[in-house]
Parts: structure tokens; sequence; C-alpha cells
């Protein structure tokens, strides 16, 4: 019997970690086929200049590599999460045609059941590869066939969710987390969390109705639409979109300086992603 397949399309490593954790994490549990593709590998995550480029590269995918084994390794120790890399460089990811296309070719070839990336219309990141990734990824999704489309298409980091999942296993994401430790910190996970929570008060009022005053904790993700309406922020979102929706994590004035060209980095990708 052919295994279910999940895609997780991110910009960064830790982004899945971050925002799509549980879809990760129960989907290996329920033995599905789970794959990452990264578009970068951070290669300006950090303000020291001295880190930027190869060094930083090396460290982000030394990291991710240590969490893909914490989400779990068959009797041969086989990796379950499954790794791919677009080798873009950080913060100068593509929107074009081109990209789109590049997407577009990978998602078929991988063919998921459930498919999710980053939210580029109403996000609480408005960093400049969330922003090309998620159209990219949006517009891979749009100009398939209706028929080769994933039978569920989300996005993560959305300001609207609208498709929650039951939190699990807490103590393994955790510990998946904390292999991103150049980055993240459990204070600074545990705000990306509570932040998460805010975005749920509508789910949550409707479940309190529903359950007799039980919360019930849930990542959540918003349905892809191809409907211009549906990407319009409402009521608490619209409040908080305008509040972050120009304050980018990462982007600050001479971070992504200097150049790649001047750091030796590719800008462009000539191979399919593999």
């Amino acid at each position: 019997m052919t295994k279910r397949k999940v895609l997780i399309v991110c910009p960064h490593p830790d982004d899945g970690e971050a925002f799509a954790s549980q879809i990760g994490v129960q989907g290996i549990k329920a033995e599905w086929e789970v794959h990452q593709v990264i578009a970068t590998c951070d290669e300006y995550g950090t303000p020291i200049n001295e880190f930027k480029g190869e060094r930083i590269r090396r460290i982000r995918k030394h990291e991710m590599l240590t969490a893909q084994k914490r989400y779990g390794t068959d009797a041969e120790g086989n990796t379950l999460l499954k790794l791919h890399w677009m080798d873009y460089i950080d913060g100068y990811v593509h929107h074009n045609k081109s990209a789109v296309l590049r997407l577009q070719k990978f998602i078929m070839k991988i063919h998921p059941d459930i498919i999710i990336g980053p939210d580029p219309f109403i996000y609480c990141d408005g960093h400049v590869d969330h922003m090309a990734v998620g159209k990219n990824y949006f517009f891979a999704l749009k100009h398939l066939n209706p028929q080769s489309r994933p039978k569920i298409m989300l996005f993560f980091q959305t300001l609207m969710p609208n498709f929650f999942l039951p939190k699990g296993y807490p103590n393994q994401i955790s510990y998946i987390r904390e292999a991103h430790k150049s980055q993240w910190s459990q204070r600074m996970l545990r705000i990306v969390d509570m932040f998460n929570v805010l975005t749920q008060v509508s789910f949550q009022l409707k479940n309190l109705t529903i359950k007799s005053g039980k919360l019930q904790f849930v990542e959540g993700y918003r349905r892809v639409s191809f409907q211009t309406r549906n990407h319009i922020p409402r009521g608490m979102a619209k409040i908080f979109f305008y509040i972050f929706k120009d304050k980018p994590i990462g982007c600050e004035e001479g971070r992504l300086l200097p150049h790649p060209t001047t750091l030796g980095l590719d800008l462009v990708p000539s191979h399919d992603i593999f």
C-alpha cells in the first residue's frame, strides 16, 4: 500500500518546527511519508558579518540535520523526515515565473496528499523570504491542474486560521525545536506559541460553547483559497496585520549585507529541487 504524503514548504531551517511541528510529528506518528523542502540555509541568520555566508550556512544545516534525526529513525537508522533544499540565498529568494515553475515541478514529483507553506497574504511575519516562498507556493498550486492538487492545502504562520490540529507530543516537539539553538530560545518559542493562541480566539470561543467550557490546545493553519476576497484580514486579524505587516523579522537595515556575490554565494540555483 502506498504511503500518504505530507509536504511542508519552508523559507528557512526551523520554520517547519516553529509553525508546522504538529503536522510533521503527527504525520510521522501516523506512518505517513513526511517531507520538508527548505528554500534557504539562513546565510544571513546572524547580525555578525564574520559569520554570514558559508559559516552560518554550515551551522544552520547541521542544526536542521539534528532536528531531522529527532523526528525519528527507522530500524535501519534512516531518518523518517525527508529533507530537500531549494538552494536559494537567505533574503534573496526569487519570486518570478521560473521560481514558481521550479517549485511546482517539485510538488508534482512528491505528489503530496497534504501540503503546507507560509501565508503571503494574512501573515504575522513579513520577512522577504516568507513573502517570496509564500507567493511561489500559492501560484504553484493555483496553476496546477485542479485534479493534480493535494487534497488538503494549507498556510502556516497565518493570522486567520480556519483549520486546526489538536496539539500532541509536547516533549518531542520541544526536543526537535531545541536543535535550532543558534536562532531560538525556549522563551522565544513560548512567545510564538502564545501569539498563535491569540489568533485562535474565535475558534476557542466556539469551542467553549460546544464543549462546555473546555479549551482545546491546537495548532492553527489557514486553508489555501484562490478567491481574492479570502485574503483580506478581518476582525482581530486586521488589527494584528496592520501592526506587524511592515515589521519583518531578520530584515533590519544592513542585515542582508554584504551582498551574496561578495561572500561568494550563488544567487540563482540552476538545478531542479531534489
